[in-house]
């Protein structure tokens, strides 16, 4: 006997290596000549609503489903995806297919601990390849870890094998782990202050090198404008003790 639940497995897929700001309308789009759509779950994150890269899609009929097979490793945006015949709409499995993927050194990490540092995020994932920076996102005013940031790699070849952390447990969280395409915003602001923060972050020491330099010339500055004013005052003080004798 076949039940409702196992007729609903036989016609749905499992799709995953999905870019994160892809749309809805743009996956219909894409599978759009399979046949019928009749449920679409893409699980997203919570802060920014994107989605995390994988989910299940149901169509009307199994020759649509076998059509949607068919374009395993084809290309939407720019990732291409991988595609499998589900499991079960509960599988946690994310698998992606980087071959052939448009090169990026950046991944993106969602589900950190709040308590955790730049330093200890790069020691997670030194092992990859060398890391330019990491860049953990603060809230503008109360300066608290919003729980998500970016790890930028020397290669490419790092972030790929980074990836594969995604779902390792760190404090007792499951992490989500992704590449990303994105460039760093224009008004990011890295975190200076933080002593957790000082071994990866190369944009990190070079400001403060930047800022330990201004200090120094300021300093000096005052202590030549200082020294300018005391010889003006011993000067003014000679010229009237001349003028008196």
């Amino acid at each position: 006997m076949i039940t409702d639940s196992t007729q609903k497995k036989d016609l749905t897929i499992f799709i995953s290596g999905l870019p994160y700001t892809a749309t809805e309308e743009e996956i219909q789009q894409f599978f759009s000549e399979c046949g019928e759509i009749t449920e679409m779950k893409l699980p997203r994150f919570q802060d920014s609503g994107r989605l995390l890269g994988y989910g299940h899609i149901t169509f009307a009929e199994e020759d649509a489903r076998k059509k949607a097979l068919e374009l395993n490793n084809q290309k939407i945006g720019e990732r291409y995806i991988d595609i499998k015949p589900a499991k079960g709409e509960n599988s946690r499995q994310v698998v992606s297919n980087y071959a052939g993927a448009d090169a990026t050194k950046t991944i993106f990490v969602k589900n950190l601990p709040y308590d955790i540092t730049e330093d200890e995020v790069g020691d997670l994932f030194r092992h990859c390849g060398a890391i330019d920076n990491v860049r953990l996102v603060y809230h503008p005013f109360h300066k608290h870890f919003k729980g998500f940031g970016y790890v930028d790699f020397k290669v490419a070849e790092a972030s790929k094998v980074a990836v594969k952390l995604n779902g390792k447990e760190v404090k007792g969280r499951k992490i989500v782990v992704d590449l990303d395409y994105k460039a760093p915003k224009q008004g990011y602001r890295y975190n200076t202050e933080d002593k957790g923060n000082k071994k990866y972050n190369q944009d990190v020491q070079q400001i403060l090198k930047k800022t330990i330099k201004k200090k120094k010339n300021e300093e000096k500055k005052h202590v030549q404008l200082g020294q300018k004013q005391l010889d003006n005052l011993n000067k003014a003080r000679a010229e009237a003790k001349s003028q008196l004798f």
